[in-house]
Parts: C-alpha cells; structure tokens; sequence
C-alpha cells in the first residue's frame, strides 16, 4: 500500500487526506493545533458557536459544491456586505452599489470623476492605479485606500498585485444586486457546530497527529522532522507555510495575521437585519466586525461579536507583493519528486475555502 503524508489539517489538507484514503493510500496527517480546521473549526464563546472570521461557503465549482455537500448538509445564506465610511459617517453597500452614489455627500464629484472614466479600461500595473482608474479618487480613499493598507499590512497600495480576481466581486461597481455573491451558490452548515462534522468525516481512517509541530524538511531524503519524530511518505502533500517548511533558505515570506476578539453583548442583535458584518475603511484600527448569530443561526437573548485586527500575531494572509511573488516562485523550484504544496499557505495566495477543496481534489486526481 502507497503512504501518504498530509502536512496541515485546514481545508486542504482534511481534504486531501479524505481523497489520499480514497484512493488507497495509507494517510498520516500532521496538525499543530489541538482540532482539525484552524480557523474554520467552530469553537464556542458564552455559548455562542462562531470561527475565526466568517466562514460562507461561496462557489461556482460545481463538483466541490456537489462534494462538500455529500459530505456535510448546507443551507443556503446569501450575503450583503457593507462598508462603514468613517469619514461620511455612514453605512453603504459593498461591492459599491450605484444607487448608493446619491446617498454621499461628495456625490458631485463622484459622478464627475466616474464619466471622465467611462470606456476606458483601468491599468492593471498595481492594485492602487487599478483602483484609481476604475472608480476614481474620491471612492478609491472611500472604499479602498486604507482598509487595503490595514488589511495587507503595506505602506502604499501600489506595492500589491493588481490581478486579485476577487478584488471587486466582478465588477468596480453594481447596478441593483446587492448580494456579495449573486451568481454562486451561498451556503453555511446547517449544523450548529459548522464544518467541524465535514472535518470528522474527512479524517475518518486517517492517522492523525494533532498537537504535532512541523518543524523542519529535507527535500533530499523528503522527510519531515517534527515534535513527535520523524516522518516520510511515497507522497507528501503540504498545507502549511512552506518558507517554514524550507527552513526559511529563501528568506522569510511576507504574511499579516490578525487578531480576533470576541465581543459578547446583552442585546438579542446588535446589526441591522440584513446586516452580517461591516468592513471599516477609515482610520480605525479594525477592518471587520461579524455578528455571528446571523451566521450560524444561534438563538439566544444575547449575542456575539467578531472584532478583526489586523495584527503581527500570527502569518494568515499572503502579502502579494512583486518580491514576495519572486521569492515563492524559488522556493516552489526546490520542491522534490512527489511533493505538492497546496492551500492558501502552501500556495502564498489569497484564496477561500472553495479553492482549498479544489487544490485537494486536482492533486489527488493526478496521482
């Protein structure tokens, strides 16, 4: 029987040993935190479930929506995402929605700024001069200039790639659909505790090593050096942030953490109705806050919020600037036979769940 070892036990990595199991392999997965999901397992606060940032299951990917929902039951959640502007002291839709355009105080200049752009394709040469040519100025420090800078930890918004696919859910802006996502299916567990059946499921007949802390890898003899000894494989796939992996050979790679504080409040809502979360784009060190109830379906007469801050604590996103791209490109050329690195880490690209699934399923396939 071939082995296999699974290096992180997020989305991608549950996954893929699921699929190694599958397919007859004899699996072995490597976690470092006490529960499978990192920040997607459901945890509980004052009784009220909730994950590390929301977790809705977006995708147009037929067949991961068919097989994330042959493994766990979904019921469908579409969301609004807003936009608090500090600086108008008011609440809009985002992605930006025209009809929100007369609501701004500023909205002369709005209107001005967007004809002067009509029929023009914006330059791509950075996420900041795609902004600006899209939408203008006015919107741009709006919507955009500060809650990108807070969310990737960078000085300028011309250091970042300017092709996020996601970067304006389609288009700068909308006309009448409100939805984050209109066009793909939107759903969230229907059990209380979220993913965390999916996750069990995954792992059913799987070694796992949970509490086991990578801490070194030899591409030479392809074995993986950790806080419970030593392990190899036929195949060796990697969810987990791979300069670490590497022993940093290439230099350190660019991630920003966040902190997450949950907020527990004596109100049955504390947001509007059709209000999930808010991202903040102005000064205020925050950039999201998650009332999560809305989410899971919780009832209670008091409820629960979720504060993000971007932080130095921890390395969850991927900062993709032009020299961070070089430097995974040479840390990717050292990748042995039969080794595959996959995931948001594994992959330094931003990316949700959806496409973790689909890395797990394209890998294994391919074996």
């Amino acid at each position: 029987m071939k082995t296999a070892l699974v290096l992180g036990g997020g989305f991608a990595g549950c996954t893929s040993a699921h699929l190694l199991a599958e397919k007859g392999f004899q699996v072995t997965l490597l976690e470092g935190g006490n529960d499978p999901g990192g920040g997607v397992w459901t945890r509980s606060y004052a009784g009220h479930p909730y994950t590390f940032g929301p977790r809705i299951f977006f995708s147009r990917d037929e067949q991961v929506i068919e097989f994330i929902s042959s493994m766990i039951e979904f019921r469908n959640y579409e969301v609004k995402s807003w936009t608090f502007s500090e600086k108008d002291s008011n609440l809009y839709h985002y992605p930006i929605q025209r009809d929100d355009l007369s609501l701004m105080p500023d909205r002369g200049t709005i209107e001005s700024e967007l004809r002067a752009r009509e029929n023009k394709r914006p330059n791509v040469d950075d996420f900041e001069t795609y902004w600006i040519d899209a939408i203008g100025p006015t919107l741009y420090e709006k919507f955009i200039d500060l809650y990108s800078k807070k969310m990737w930890g960078v000085e300028s918004n011309r250091q970042l790639a300017a092709n996020f696919e996601w970067v304006n859910r389609g288009t700068p802006i909308r006309d009448g659909e409100v939805r984050l996502y209109g066009d793909q299916f939107q759903g969230y567990p229907r059990d209380p505790n979220g993913y965390n059946a999916y996750f069990d499921r995954c792992l059913t007949g799987t070694d796992v090593r949970l509490g086991c802390f990578v801490q070194s890898f030899d591409p030479d003899t392809r074995t993986v050096q950790t806080t419970q000894g030593a392990f190899t494989a036929d195949v060796i796939i990697s969810s987990v942030h791979i300069d670490a992996l590497f022993g940093f050979v290439y230099g350190k790679l660019q991630y920003h953490g966040r902190q997450f504080i949950p907020l527990w409040l004596p109100v049955e809502s504390a947001l509007p109705e059709d209000v999930t979360w808010i991202h903040y784009s102005g000064s205020e060190e925050h950039t999201r806050v998650t009332e999560f109830k809305k989410i899971t379906g919780h009832e209670s007469p008091s409820t629960l919020l979720g504060i993000e801050v971007p932080a130095d604590r921890g390395r969850h996103y991927p900062v993709p600037t032009a020299p961070e791209l070089e430097r995974f490109a040479s840390y990717k050329k050292s990748f042995p036979a039969d080794f595959y690195s996959i995931g948001r880490l594994g992959k330094f690209t931003y990316q949700g769940m959806p496409d973790a699934v689909r890395d797990a399923m394209d890998v294994v396939a391919a074996l």
